[in-house]
């Protein structure tokens, strides 16, 4: 077997004998990719989700696991894994990205991406918009971006990803700070104040979404979570 090297961003991991575990993640240049990692919970190391590693490893062409031989936190991230709410955070983007990132083969636009984030997190300190940048960002990554046909669109069609003065059977009413946000997080512009009220509502909107064009996204205990976290509405 030949060694190789990549970078990866941590997803899950699961324990695979008494002493092994089984990782998998989202690396730079072979995108979804699983791993055994012998020996791991006898060394008691902190394997953190989203931490980013750099990876030493074998694997046989025929095998959909690979053997870690040594990995090594790539960057010094301190915030996400001491702060308790971006923590939290953590595991609901790994939730995320477990359900959306299905597909081997690397991507550089969408590691970048997750890479940014994830920095961004750790120094970030309002946090309470993070998951609606992550997840407008994301679905424009994975290629789903809506499409905005009217300037004062009152619906959403979820089904087509449009936004439109037209109402259809998957349309929802979105007002116009939802719309707004919605908008300018699409277009990645996070700058403009919104109310709290209108990033609950973009937030589940933006979910919705996310049901109709993910096959089986359900990320309700993880969502839950950070609700009850940082927005503590049910």
């Amino acid at each position: 077997m030949v060694k190789n090297t990549d970078l990866g961003i941590l997803i899950a991991k699961k324990n695979y004998s008494e002493s092994s575990l089984i990782l998998t993640f989202y690396t730079e240049l072979n995108g979804l990719s699983s791993f055994i990692f012998k020996g791991a919970r006898k060394k008691k190391l902190a394997i953190f989700h989203l931490g980013i590693y750099e990876l030493t490893f074998f694997k046989r062409a025929e095998s959909e696991l690979g053997i870690i031989n040594a990995m090594d936190l790539a960057l010094p991230l301190s915030e996400i894994y001491s702060n308790p709410q971006k923590t939290i955070l953590c595991f609901f983007i790994a939730d995320v990205l477990k359900q959306t990132l299905k597909v081997e083969g690397g991507d550089a636009l969408i590691f970048k991406f997750l890479r940014e984030k994830i920095c961004l997190l750790d120094v970030k300190t309002d946090l309470y918009t993070f998951p609606l940048e992550f997840l407008t960002g994301l679905i424009v990554n994975l290629g789903y971006l809506p499409h905005f046909e009217e300037a004062n669109a009152s619906y959403f069609d979820l089904q087509k990803g449009v936004f439109t003065a037209i109402e259809s059977p998957y349309s929802y009413f979105v007002d116009e700070q939802t719309a707004e946000q919605l908008k300018t997080y699409f277009e990645g512009y996070y700058e403009q104040t919104f109310e709290k009220e209108t990033t609950k509502k973009s937030l589940q909107l933006l979910i919705d979404y996310y049901q109709i064009h993910i096959p089986n996204f359900r990320i309700d205990v993880s969502l839950g979570i950070i609700k009850d976290t940082l927005y503590s509405f049910a």
